[in-house]
């Protein structure tokens, strides 16, 4: 149903319309709700710098432990690398660790007792491994393989960020 009301000039919604969709859960079916997003979000896009990460990340520095896993997802060994994140995204976290990790390795990692308890532990891949080139340690990227992971985060990194 498309709305008649704004041919150009100011839209001023009746009761009516106030009730079917600005206070109520189908808003987004509101034609002017629609044009109104699609043009911000095209503004957003014209204006935000180019860059190459998908998702944006957010600083924060919490204890993590790595375990490495064979592609079964059992562990191959009980070693474990103590981190810290750097950062952390919807789609992964970066962090220091003393020594290197191997890309394309799969990992479980967790995180201390004050981390949500939905987020506390989880599996991903290590994406990247540097060293650090002015301190001793290395930097490194892992990418989450879970969409539950993955959806979680992004709801929690949201809710932080926010409110922080």
């Amino acid at each position: 149903m498309k709305c008649q009301l704004r041919q150009g000039g100011l839209f001023l919604p009746l009761d009516d319309h106030i009730e079917v969709y600005c206070k109520s859960p189908y808003y987004t079916q509101c034609t002017q709700y629609s044009l109104h997003l699609k043009n911000t979000i095209q503004l957003v896009d014209k204006k935000a710098p180019r860059n190459r990460r998908k998702y944006e990340r957010v600083v924060s520095h919490h204890p993590v432990t790595l375990v490495k896993l064979f592609p079964s997802g059992e562990i191959v060994a009980h070693f474990s690398i103590i981190g810290r994140t750097l950062d952390l995204s919807k789609g992964g976290l970066r962090l220091a660790t003393e020594k290197p990790l191997i890309n394309d390795t799969m990992v479980r990692f967790s995180f201390e007792e004050s981390f949500p308890e939905s987020l506390r532990k989880g599996k991903g891949e290590i994406a990247w491994s540097n060293k650090i080139i002015d301190e001793p340690g290395y930097q490194a990227g892992i990418s989450f393989k879970d969409d539950h992971l993955i959806n979680t985060m992004g709801v929690y990194l949201g809710l932080y960020h926010n409110h922080s």
